[in-house]
């Protein structure tokens, strides 16, 4: 089985005892543009884990609240090569999940412990390995993902970017009662083809759609407001502000370097906004008489 993510194709392998229901992956069997980069992945299950003792700890992120989030999860590397290890605070299909990304190798192999003989069933970009892996794969192949809405209407496409509870959704809400296609409405993957800056869908747990793929015409960076107004960003600083929102867990100067020279290269050709906004149909027309 083949997914393809943005500019991204997986060629999904698996044991005999791993069976692949698709849900949030649903959608990507085939693919939006032809794929620039080509992954093996490969599923496994085992009462345990290679040792990461040869691995230097990264980054980590620890559950606030156990039914929502109810694992842990944590980053290492090795050299060029990375580690994602998720624990499960409370009983799932494993206790402990390692992917390791080799990506001078094009492959991800993936090892599922679990102590039960039973089937295992599981979409193959489960949470939150999905979403992690999908930073990496949008850094190895040019992008970046950054926490956006988008949204495509009459020939023109724009994204709303914020930290979350500043009002993605409500923004692309919005939009699509005035007839907008959304693209997305919490998470986008950038990525340049044919010379221009595009959005890209990425699977959701909570909804399925379609891929989609829209060059982008202008970012906005939104933040609620009494009133509906809006100015434009110039230069660095609006790079800056538009890195604060992307999804990045970089570890060393080499790859903190790469996503910057995208995020100069991004917002020097697409023009950067600041956007404050009441939740109103209002601010459909504003946007609609920018130049």
């Amino acid at each position: 089985m083949d997914l393809y993510i943005a500019p991204v194709k997986l060629k999904l392998q698996s044991d005999e005892r791993i069976r692949f229901k698709l849900l949030p992956s649903a959608g990507y069997l085939s693919p939006i543009i032809q794929p620039s980069s080509e992954y093996l992945c490969c599923f496994n299950v085992s009462e345990h884990t290679p040792s990461l003792e040869a691995y230097k700890p990264e980054f980590a992120g620890k559950s606030t609240d156990n039914l929502l989030m109810p694992y842990n999860w944590f980053i290492y590397t090795n050299n060029a090569t990375i580690a994602i290890k998720i624990e499960y605070i409370i009983p799932n299909f494993a206790d402990r999940v390692l992917a390791i990304i080799t990506p001078s190798e094009k492959r991800i192999d993936i090892w599922i412990q679990t102590k039960s003989n039973e089937t295992i069933v599981i979409d193959p970009l489960f949470q939150p390995l999905g979403s992690l892996l999908m930073v990496y794969l949008a850094h190895f192949s040019g992008g970046f993902l950054i926490h956006a809405s988008g949204i495509s209407h009459e020939d023109k496409n724009y994204i709303f970017t914020a930290v979350s509870g500043t009002g993605k959704s409500t923004m692309a809400k919005i939009w699509k009662e005035s007839g907008a296609t959304v693209c997305n409405d919490d998470r986008l993957w950038i990525h340049k083809t044919d010379g221009r800056w595009h959005m890209f869908n990425t699977p959701m747990v909570f909804y399925s759609q379609p891929p989609l793929a829209y060059p982008i015409d202008k970012i906005f960076l939104i933040r609620q407001s009494p009133v509906n107004e809006v100015s434009k960003v110039e230069g660095v600083k609006g790079s800056m502000r538009v890195m604060a929102n992307c999804i990045q867990h970089l570890f060393n100067k080499e790859m903190s370097a790469q996503h910057l020279d995208k995020l100069i290269d991004f917002t020097s050709q697409v023009p950067v906004y600041d956007l404050g906004f009441k939740p109103d149909n209002e601010i459909v027309d504003l946007i609609r008489k920018l130049s």
